[in-house]
């Protein structure tokens, strides 16, 4: 009859033999070893099994050896069975080990973690390990290495992973897709591949970028106190012939602050100094599904324009050459009574708040300044200072810093 010990002792046979697979490719080379073999634990079964066999196949056969010597005396004597299973417990943590530490896994040189559990993986830096030895030549090598690594990191209960695929490296798309990872983002010259790891819970990773942010630059001439417009060579305001602010586009990284100057000086050529942000819409549905944030904001003419006005000496207004067809001066009242705005409440709205602020900051600027401001009395509805201004501070308890945007109701 045999034995429960022997029954149990095969099982954690079974379990073992199973999870120490990754031995069985111990005999590939990775271009980022540092010797010529797969760890130390393998050249010991080299050194000490010449004329027997593969070190791959020694590595597995050590294990059954072990294992199925402590089965035959749990066998064979009832008071050995602690005996058996203490010896198949040590010959497979021995296996574990070899499995966690052998090189037919990602290197730490490619990888990075962070405090959520997640892995980061830059396909890129695959290129540059060994002199620029290329492991990704052959895609039959990184899927190994892929399904390998992924066992580990369940293992190690890592949550998600983040491949950073550069163009370069496009044909191991079709690999991962196969192993279960997303889409997540992409961009000019690279691909963000995801996977959630645990199985018992849906993904908990972040969507990719959902929203686009514009600016609109309201730039008031000093004297006049009009505003600077625009007619575009392309687009649906061109079709319109519609007179319009400066607009565009931040820049990856680019603040609020940077992106309304940028756009000034690229649609009109002038110079220009942010002061602060009148009002902000969102809108949802555009490009990719994108939402959009579009962030109107208040510039003044830079000092040495203003030196010229009050000279008597007209700024030039140099329109950019690819996307601007006219550039001119023109009163806040013209520019909101076009027709396109009056059967738009949203527009309607905006329109109103730029006014609002603009009169506002005529009004500081007469307080402060006496009669070299304005002339008139201007009605800014009772409003007083309004607007957003902005503070670029220093965060602290990190490096860097960061711009946050202040209400002046």
């Amino acid at each position: 009859m045999t034995s429960p010990a022997f029954l149990l002792a095969r099982r954690r046979i079974f379990h073992y033999s199973t999870s120490c697979r990754f031995m069985r490719r111990s005999e590939f080379r990775f271009p980022w070893s540092t010797n010529n073999s797969n760890g130390s634990r393998i050249d010991a079964f080299r050194n000490s099994s010449r004329g027997i066999g593969s070190p791959s196949t020694v590595g597995i056969s050590a294990v059954f050896v072990v294992a199925s010597a402590a089965a035959a005396i749990a066998s064979t004597a009832g008071t050995t069975s602690g005996i058996a299973l203490c010896a198949s417990h040590e010959a497979a943590s021995s296996c574990e080990s070899d499995c966690e530490t052998n090189n037919n896994v990602f290197p730490d040189t490619v990888l990075s973690y962070d405090t959520y559990g997640g892995v980061t993986m830059d396909v890129n830096k695959l290129f540059d390990i060994e002199n620029g030895s290329k492991l990704l030549d052959r895609s039959e090598a990184f899927e190994e290495t892929l399904e390998n690594s992924l066992l580990l990191w369940k293992r190690q209960g890592k949550r998600g992973v983040w491949l950073h695929i550069p163009t370069s490296c496009s044909h191991i798309v079709p690999i991962c897709a196969k192993f279960g990872f997303e889409f997540q983002y992409a961009k000019n010259g690279l691909l963000v591949m995801t996977k959630w790891l645990p199985e018992d819970s849906g993904s908990r990773l972040p969507h990719g970028p959902t929203h686009q942010v514009g600016i609109g630059a309201v730039i008031l001439h000093p004297v006049t106190h009009k505003m600077l417009v625009v007619q575009e060579k392309h687009g649906p305001a061109a079709a319109r012939k519609l007179w319009k602010m400066p607009t565009g586009l931040t820049d990856p990284g680019e603040d609020i602050v940077d992106a309304a100057v940028r756009e000034a000086k690229e649609e009109t050529g002038l110079d220009v100094e942010f002061d602060r942000i009148i009002c902000m819409r969102q809108a949802h549905g555009g490009i990719f599904d994108q939402s959009d944030m579009f962030f109107v904001c208040l510039l003044h003419l830079s000092q040495q324009h203003k030196e010229k006005l009050q000279r008597g000496i007209e700024i030039p207004l140099i329109p950019q050459e690819e996307e601007i067809a006219k550039i001119k001066w023109m009163s806040m009242d013209e520019f909101a009574a076009q027709d396109v705005w009056q059967n738009s409440p949203l527009y309607k709205e905006m329109n109103d708040a730029m006014i609002r602020v603009a009169n506002s900051v005529l009004r500081e600027s007469k307080t402060s300044k006496g009669t070299n401001c304005l002339d008139a009395e201007v009605d800014d509805g009772g409003q007083g200072q309004c607007g957003f201004v902005a503070k670029n501070l220093p965060i602290g308890f990190m490096r860097g810093s960061q711009t946050v945007y202040l209400s002046r109701l």
